[in-house]
């Protein structure tokens, strides 16, 4: 029996705009009336999460946030918080100056602040996109997931260009590397080479690589929430599309990757669905809905669900 559905966001729950649509908030709607506590698990801080949890009514079905890829958990019903650990000053100089050597777009996370280094050959990459979206030269110069400028004003108000390593608060949530995935491949082969035995790094995106403290992960956190609630591994439906959802998998039996990602994340997969376009999530979360009662697997065979 299902007890918990575990959401990542970009990617899995979200489509390509950023919403969850109206198909796939009915279901979970519907799956929290039924008594299965739903989680978000994201590379994205709770500031940025709140939004979606009042759309699902999740802090009256009392909810849990993983953010930051496993940095923190969120309980919505008592609003308790939980960090678990940052990166420290001697981590955020290291992979400052690293970001900075390959000339790749350092972005340094607190809770609701970005500070951001820009390389010269992105400034121009991101003025030309500002140009052929038409948009104001006002728009922040973030570099986001999928385009070379994005607006994430509204979970992070504070965004700070900076020039220097001393310009960071000692401490972080996390590093995210941003340039375009061919120049991202060769960073992150980099990054795994240099740093894998102490951070944990990961592509979120073919765009985005994350970087966060070794041994935080959505995982590993997941698993202690896991062992909190004496939640077993058969009781949890995890869905997700990055390589940040892969430890997920690696926790539960039940685990679904979208269809729109990498062919690596969904051989870990339990089974497949649709692409987050196609909401891919609804599909399976009606067939739980229709199933749920009858003792047999909610899914069907290994790697078939599509």
């Amino acid at each position: 029996m299902i007890k918990w559905i575990v959401l990542d966001m970009d990617g899995t729950l979200l489509n390509e705009i950023d919403q969850i649509t109206e198909r796939t908030r009915s279901c979970l709607l519907r799956c929290q009336k039924r008594g299965i506590r739903i989680i978000l698990a994201s590379g994205r801080s709770y500031t940025r999460l709140l939004p979606y949890t009042r759309q699902l009514q999740m802090k009256e079905h009392n909810g849990y946030l993983i953010e930051v890829n496993g940095m923190a958990t969120y309980d919505l019903a008592t609003e308790e918080r939980l960090v678990i650990r940052q990166l420290q000053e001697e981590d955020i100089q290291a992979l400052f100056a690293f970001g900075q050597s390959t000339e790749v777009e350092v972005q340094c996370f607190e809770d609701r602040a970005i500070y951001y280094w820009i390389p010269e050959w992105q400034r121009i990459e991101k003025e030309k996109e500002r140009i052929l979206r038409g948009l104001p030269k006002d728009y922040p110069s973030l570099g986001g997931a999928w385009t070379w400028i994005t607006d994430i004003t509204d979970g992070y108000p504070l965004q700070k260009q900076i020039q220097s390593v001393e310009e960071i608060p000692k401490k972080l949530n996390k590093i995210n590397c941003v340039a375009d995935p061919k120049t991202n491949q060769r960073v992150y082969n980099r990054l795994k080479e240099q740093y894998d035995e102490d951070y944990e790094i990961v592509r979120t995106c073919p765009r985005l690589i994350e970087i966060s403290p070794k041994g935080i992960t959505k995982g590993q956190t997941l698993k202690c929430l896991m062992n909190k609630f004496d939640i077993k591994y058969d009781e949890v439906l995890v869905f997700g599309d990055g390589e940040n959802d892969v430890d997920m998998f690696r926790q539960v039996k039940y685990s679904v990757a979208m269809d729109n990602a990498e062919d690596f994340i969904k051989e870990q997969a339990y089974t497949v669905t649709k692409s987050n376009k196609e909401e891919g999530v609804a599909l399976i979360l009606e067939k739980l809905l229709d199933e749920m009662g009858q003792e047999n697997n909610i899914l069907p065979t290994k790697n078939k669900a599509r």
